[in-house]
């Protein structure tokens, strides 16, 4: 299990350093979520219909939706270079982040990757990365494990709520949410609010969608967060 936690807090730091911003109004119909109270069965995936003005990303092992005021960022090196290079004047903060992304390294270990469009100080983003688990069948014990070791691993994190288990359209899953702070580009403390649903399916593979807001406008991004991340589905090759 401690392997597997490494894998998690990676994924993690890989949301926590990006800045993102401020979050719209948007409608927020009832995800398919109900709490686990008898032994893990196979369940039939279940897609959840896309709200108007939203759109659905699909991909060959998992599908996720966005409002349509978000955006795709391609992670091969020259995409984010260009991204970059088209952002520096007119965005300079998403110009920052993915300058953040493509040095340290971060997007090789990202799936997806999607910003808000905007040019506030704060940039809103949803990544989703592939882990293995194999061997952790075990929910509830390792959200455990996972929300006791946060404070320890990553500075300035703490751990505000984990739900586990669930079933998430279909499928077992877990629910963190927590706040990181730390200082920005311009010197200044800066608390960021992150939301994280771990995906666990039948292969053992697992999904991690991070999506990360401004804890100082939690009250707006938060049911925003949460939509965006029960609209995932992942799908067992």
């Amino acid at each position: 299990m401690e392997r597997n936690i490494k894998f998690f807090f990676a994924a993690l730091a890989c949301g926590a350093i990006i800045l993102l911003a401020a979050c719209g109004n948007a409608p927020t119909p009832t995800p398919d979520i109900l709490r686990e109270t008898s032994a893990p069965t196979r369940r039939p995936v279940i897609i959840p219909t896309t709200p108007p003005g939203w759109t659905p990303y699909s991909r060959s092992t998992y599908q996720i939706a966005l409002p349509d005021a978000w955006q795709e960022v391609k992670l091969s090196e020259q995409n984010l270079k260009d991204a970059i290079a088209s952002a520096q004047e007119n965005n300079p903060p998403l110009a920052e982040q993915l300058r953040t992304l493509l040095e340290s390294g971060q997007y090789k270990s990202l799936a997806f990757y999607a910003v808000e469009k905007s040019n506030a100080p704060i940039l809103k983003n949803v990544s989703i990365a592939r882990l293995a688990l194999q061997g952790t069948n075990d929910l509830e014990a390792f959200a455990k494990s996972y929300a006791d070791a946060l404070p320890n691993v990553a500075r300035g994190s703490r751990v505000i709520e984990v739900q586990a288990p669930l079933q998430i359209n279909g499928t077992n899953a877990a629910a963190f949410q927590y706040d990181v702070s730390l200082v920005n580009t311009e010197g200044a403390l800066t608390t960021l609010r992150g939301v994280q649903y771990l995906y666990v399916l039948d292969s053992g593979d697992a999904y991690l969608v991070t999506i990360m807001g401004d804890a100082n406008d939690a009250e707006k991004f938060l049911p925003l967060a949460r939509q965006i991340a029960t609209s995932f589905v992942g799908v067992t090759p």
